[in-house]
């Protein structure tokens, strides 16, 4: 009973996995666990009573019950491990071990170089703006993946669309300066279990409505470890409406500083009010 019981657990935990690609959950692989020693403990106790009281059935039920239990209690062992490991993986330990060393030199500065292109069209604004992997912001989402990726943010602001605007997609395009197009990565797969949280899956949610005033910020954007954003001359970012696209370059810290502190341009908007003066001007 024990050995069936451990053996269902274990495979609702691997089903469970493989539909989140994540590795199977701590607390099913410990119960499987938990259930392959009691089977193997009381395999012990029906080989013992085999000894003064042999049975066929008891010995067929322990042929099949011990293995599969021992079987059930290395493979829960596995996958236990699995999750304590860093980076969640026990076959993986490079890209673990690139997310931790070297921590003093982490970049916390308010402004850091990287890819940064911004757009505004019929009152929304789209900003893309990418991370180095030593800044702060992209190890600390590193952490929470099963593999490293090169980070960047996607944040859109209806600012003057008097009706809500819709993101089709959160994954983009990246245009390259050799004509190529490269999608960015989908993200879920990419997580740990434990950093899809109510926040990320909101992030994350396609298509997601932009209501007048309001702001979708930070939506993850990953692209492979040895992406290079200088080859990158626009983005396109896909909205129910149709394309848009983002043009940028790699800025340095400086240069993003200096945009940040341009004072803002002066829209050049036209009313029927300054139309009439210019007529009468005429």
């Amino acid at each position: 009973m024990a050995a069936s019981l451990a053996f269902m657990v274990t495979v609702i935990a691997e089903l469970i996995a493989h539909s989140n690609q994540e590795p199977p959950l701590f607390a099913l692989s410990l119960l499987a666990g938990l259930f392959a020693v009691a089977a193997l403990a009381t395999g012990g106790y029906a080989q013992v009573v085999q000894l003064t009281r042999w049975s066929r059935r008891v010995r067929n039920r322990l042929l099949v019950g011990v293995p599969a239990s021992l079987l059930v209690l290395v493979l829960a062992a596995v996958n236990m491990y699995k999750q304590q490991a860093p980076g969640g993986r026990i076959d993986s330990p490079g890209p673990a071990a690139s997310r931790t060393p070297h921590l003093d030199d982490e970049d916390r500065s308010l402004f850091k170089p990287g890819w940064y292109g911004e757009s505004l069209s019929n009152g929304v604004q789209v900003v893309l703006t990418s991370f180095e992997e030593n800044a702060a912001e992209s190890r600390a989402f590193n952490r929470n993946t099963s593999e490293p990726v090169t980070y960047a943010t996607l944040t859109i602001i209806n600012l003057g669309n008097p009706q809500p605007v819709t993101l089709a997609r959160t994954r983009v395009t990246l245009l390259l300066e050799s004509g190529e197009e490269v999608p960015s990565m989908d993200v879920k797969p990419l997580l740990r279990l434990s950093a899809l949280d109510d926040q990320m899956r909101q992030r994350l949610t396609e298509p997601r409505m932009i209501a007048p005033g309001m702001m979708a910020a930070d939506i993850p954007i990953c692209l492979s470890s040895q992406f290079r954003w200088e080859r990158v001359r626009a983005v396109r970012v896909l909205f129910q409406t149709g394309d848009l696209l983002v043009a940028g370059r790699v800025l340095t810290a400086d240069e993003k500083r200096n945009l940040t502190e341009q004072p803002p341009k002066p829209q050049n908007t036209v009313t029927n009010l300054s139309a009439e003066d210019w007529f009468k001007e005429m």
